[in-house]
């Protein structure tokens, strides 16, 4: 009597899934790599960072957060203004207290913090005198000038552009900043 050897059953087909847990494991990996990918562009100057800046904008600072921070001049419409080791416009904010930040949360993200990750370097064009840093409530190190913290804005795109400048948002005005460490209060 032989058993099995004719039956109507189809034979074992060999299907080639992986295993859930390798699934699993390669999945919960891509996704690791792509948060640490967003993580690495926090807003700095310089431009030593992996690339894409806050909330992806890839035009947005790109130092990453161990990067030291470069404050220098450049010639615009507006005089001589402060700008990042790339060209992008720092700002003041009016509200600030001297080394002290009053924008965190949804003004923070409008207006990225200019961080580094030691004492900044001067630029050509400003004083190493006036440059420095303060910590932040939320543990970041920002750079300041003339003991004012320094900012970008959301809205300049790329280097040369000041279109945060007399913006009243956030319960004050921000401005661009000379050499000198004041406030460039014209238009």
């Amino acid at each position: 009597m032989r058993i099995g050897h004719h039956t109507n059953r189809p034979p074992p087909h060999s299907s080639r899934r992986r295993p859930r847990p390798l699934v699993a494991l390669v999945a919960l990996a891509t996704v690791g790599l792509l948060a640490a990918g967003c993580a690495s562009g926090t807003p700095g100057s310089g431009g030593a960072g992996a690339g894409g800046g806050p909330y992806g904008d890839p035009s947005a600072p790109t130092t990453a957060p161990s990067g030291v921070a470069t404050v220098a001049a450049a010639s615009t419409s507006l005089g001589r203004i402060l700008v990042d080791g790339d060209g992008r416009t720092l700002y003041l904010f009016a509200k600030d207290e001297p080394d002290r930040s009053a924008c965190a949360g949804a003004c923070a993200a409008a207006w990225p913090v200019d961080q580094s990750g030691g004492a900044p370097r001067a630029g050509r064009g400003v004083t190493a005198a006036l440059l420095g840093t303060m910590k932040r409530g939320d543990g970041a190190t920002q750079v300041t000038y003339n003991r004012h913290p320094l900012y970008y804005f959301q809205g300049d795109s790329g280097p040369g552009q000041h279109n945060g400048q007399g913006v009243d948002a956030f319960g004050a005005r921000w401005f661009v900043v000379n050499p000198t460490g004041a406030a460039v209060t014209g238009a």
